[in-house]
């Protein structure tokens, strides 16, 4: 609703409507009920308060409400869009078990090595599908802990998959929710091994530094029985 006018024209505008609306800011959400126990049911009566006597009772709450009720607000923000950065694979047929389970796994490969998630770890992410049959399905997997964890993503994600209720021709994967920067600690009784795995990791970093995502891959086996050799092994990220 936009109020044309001055402040005074937005008070005489909000002062019949209840303060049941001011639930609509997370900083006033708790504000109604002890306002309604006080007998105060309109914004207009929360205006007619003295501003004190609001803010020793419900402190920088009241004063925001107060403020809010006298037609005074800061000044409009735009919504900022939500980053969402995703992966799509389209699946051969209808695939199912081992094979689904590869594809999961080849989508959370080319998740973590997309250049926009600039490193940092994941905190929840989305499995979707569009089904062969029509419609969509849609799973949101929060982790316990912020991670960038491949092996850890497939055991959650896999068995989601689980709750497919047709075959799937595409499989999808967004990460909506992100960590601090993801950090491996390094093992106490393997340190060479941990030291090389790093700079094997930087080199893969450096490399798709230079020359795009696609500088490092390696082979999964996806079908290794499938007549169709294209459907045997796809190339996948590095890690």
């Amino acid at each position: 609703q936009v109020v044309l006018g001055d402040e005074r024209a937005a008070r005489d505008y909000l002062a019949t409507l209840p303060v049941a609306l001011l639930r609509g800011r997370e900083a006033t959400a708790a504000l109604p009920e002890p306002l309604g126990r006080l007998g105060i049911e309109t914004l207009g009566e929360l205006a007619a308060l003295p501003r004190a006597a609001v803010a020793d009772r419900f402190g920088a709450p009241g004063l925001l409400a107060w403020e809010l009720a006298q037609g005074r607000d800061g000044a409009l923000r735009p919504r900022e869009e939500p980053e969402r950065v995703e992966e799509e694979l389209e699946l051969p047929e209808a695939m199912s078990g081992v094979q689904l389970e590869r594809a999961l796994g080849l989508l959370v490969d080319r998740l973590l090595a997309r250049r926009e998630r600039r490193g940092r770890s994941l905190r929840a992410v989305v499995l979707a599908a569009t089904l062969v049959e029509g419609g969509t399905w849609r799973e949101q997997v929060p982790f316990r802990e912020a991670h960038a964890d491949p092996l850890r993503m497939r055991l959650a994600l896999a068995a989601r998959l689980a709750l497919l209720p047709a075959p799937a021709e595409r499989l999808r994967l967004a990460a909506v929710r992100f960590g601090p920067a993801a950090s491996d600690q390094r093992s106490l009784l393997d340190e060479a091994g941990a030291e090389r795995r790093a700079r094997l990791r930087e080199g893969v970093r450096q490399a798709r530094a230079a020359a795009g995502p696609d500088a490092a891959l390696r082979v999964l086996a996806v079908d290794p029985d499938s007549r169709v050799p294209e459907r045997r092994a796809v190339l996948t990220p590095f890690e």
